[in-house]
């Protein structure tokens, strides 16, 4: 069996988390396009020096294990960049080691440590004009494919099709080809768990998430369908879901 993973939250959009960064944001695009579960609205700094965005997850004693980190559509190309963790907002560990960004495509470190921390920051060193989407610092959730039901490739063209009265077809293309994939998943009683824990983070299904497919890609996604399940025992279910890309 193979797996899949799905992030369900962003530590720096909890309701107990503040975040902070350097800089006035250009009007437009405001400081809450880092963390508002949407990846097509941009936040931007019209400026030149280290670039930091600090989250606070508030004073609960317990937080949720962060050990992903995911941006995509920036311009943080040949910038030194770190991910650091603290307990105090002090004194400041390194989630991954610091790396020079090569290229603007998606970000994506992941840590060899689940850490529950109550600060988390991410710095851009000698960032020009920064801009981004979504800045995501989160945790996962694995879940075993069956693949005794293999999974399915359903990706959508987004593009839409009408035909003229003279019976001639033309096409309106509104982006990219968005993946689509369905699985078969088997929750055992602490996958179950963390499932109805998964469900509690995306409120019921009403928010979008980051999925690591079964070839390893991270992508962000929401349910095509709401995802159904047959149990076979009180605490062993097998669940298939239906992912769909958003763009």
């Amino acid at each position: 069996m193979a797996n899949i993973r799905i992030l369900p939250f962003n530590a720096l959009s909890l309701s107990t988390s503040s975040v902070t960064v350097t800089g006035t944001a250009d009007s437009g695009y405001p400081e809450s396009r880092l963390y508002d579960h949407s990846i097509d609205f941009y936040w931007k700094y019209t400026a030149s020096g280290t670039l930091e965005i600090t989250c606070d997850q508030g004073a609960l004693g317990s937080w949720p294990l962060v050990n992903t980190l995911l941006i995509d559509k920036h311009n943080f190309n040949g910038r030194t960049i770190s991910w650091e963790y603290s307990s105090n907002g002090s004194d400041w560990s390194d989630m991954v080691t610091s790396w020079v960004q090569g290229d603007n495509l998606q970000i994506v470190k992941e840590s060899l440590i689940d850490v529950a921390y109550r600060y988390h920051r991410l710095t851009v060193a000698s960032a020009v004009n920064p801009q981004c989407t979504e800045v995501w610092m989160g945790g996962n959730y694995e879940f075993n494919v069956r693949y005794d039901d293999p999974p399915e490739q359903s990706d959508s063209d987004n593009v839409i099709w009408t035909e003229t009265l003279g019976g001639i077809e033309r096409s309106t293309k509104l982006g990219g080809v968005r993946r689509g994939r369905v699985y078969s998943l088997f929750l055992f009683p602490d996958a179950l768990t963390n499932w109805k824990a998964l469900v509690a983070y995306l409120d019921e299904y009403s928010k979008p998430f980051y999925v690591r497919d079964h070839e390893g890609d991270y992508w962000f996604s929401r349910f095509r369908t709401l995802p159904g399940g047959v149990y076979i025992t009180e605490q062993q279910q097998e669940k298939e879901i239906e992912l769909l890309e958003i763009l």
